[in-house]
């Protein structure tokens, strides 16, 4: 009981760094401004601290390539953890390679020098739900239905096998903080692929490519899933049931269902008091998503999430 309850307790990155020691958190503050100076050594120009967690810290910069303008996202595993959860943001890059989709921005390059692991992928224009709902509150319901369709698109290319495992792919952590929003275009896009694995069973709850012999090997035995954000995966996925497509699927429709409990009507009118993840709006584009791809799907693959 008391084992199960502590896996699932985290600390929320606004808060670890209060709790660290004033030699610890000068230590920290210097590595951030050694990574900035090291980007801008290399010919990146407006470094800034975009995200950090319990993995690493996140950077963006910017270069002219060709007479334009590229902006890219740099991730730093922290050097002072363990092999195997450095070894992570190699699998995030070798994750995101299997995936080619408009809305999802691309690997780059990974290297490992000196113990430090770096990932550089491309930099999605705008700012992410999460935040576009804490500053603008309700958004029309014309533009959450052209999220919605778009995130739907992406759930849909996901689910199709792909990359060299010809396999669906599980993002494993959609939430509003993971979609970014670009204002002048009106689209979306689908970033932070650490939580993401090929799927063990596909969209129907049947098995992936595997024979016999796969299927007797312990690969398909337990789940490779990862857990994402608690706040935003399905049942199925926290308690380890094998990964499928259905895992993104019902990681968006679980927290709007909440709201979606006590009404419809007024999650629609946005008057529901807000929760640790700003508003209802960025949470009804995902349960629309999941919607609209049911749709899609026809009725005999659409399922009981």
């Amino acid at each position: 009981m008391y084992q199960a309850t502590l896996q699932q307790f985290y600390i929320p990155e606004e808060q670890s760094v209060y709790l660290l020691s004033h030699h610890d958190a000068r230590k920290l503050k210097d590595w951030v401004a050694l990574c900035q100076a090291q980007l801008t050594q290399l010919g990146y120009q407006d470094i800034e601290l975009i995200g950090k967690g319990a993995y690493g810290f996140v950077f963006a910069g910017r270069t002219t390539h060709k007479g334009a303008t590229a902006h890219y996202v740099f991730k730093f595993s922290r050097i002072t953890l363990p092999t195997h959860l450095q070894e992570r943001l190699e699998e995030e890059a070798f994750m995101l390679e299997q995936v080619s989709h408009p809305r999802i921005p691309g690997l780059i390059a990974y290297q490992r020098s000196r113990g430090q692991s770096i990932l550089v992928m491309e930099r999605a224009p705008g700012w992410n739900l999460e935040q576009v709902s804490l500053k603008q509150g309700r958004l029309s319901p014309r533009l959450i239905v052209r999220m919605a369709a778009q995130l739907a698109d992406i759930l849909m290319a996901l689910r199709r096998e792909s990359g060299h495992q010809a396999r669906p792919v599980v993002h494993g952590d959609i939430k509003p903080s993971n979609l970014v929003f670009d204002a002048e275009h009106e689209s979306i896009a689908l970033i932070d692929w650490g939580s993401s694995v090929f799927a063990q069973l596909d969209a129907q709850l049947q098995f992936v490519g595997a024979n016999v012999m796969e299927l007797m090997s312990d690969n398909l035995q337990q789940t490779n899933a990862r857990l994402g954000d608690v706040y935003f995966i399905g049942e199925e996925q926290l308690n380890g049931a094998l990964s499928s497509p259905r895992f993104d699927e019902q990681g968006q429709r679980e927290p709007c269902m909440r709201w979606r409990r006590r009404s419809r009507v007024a999650l629609a009118i946005g008057r529901f008091p807000p929760v640790r993840w700003a508003c209802p709006w960025s949470s009804l584009v995902l349960w629309m998503a999941c919607s609209i791809q049911t749709l899609r799907c026809g009725a005999k693959q659409a399922t009981t999430f």
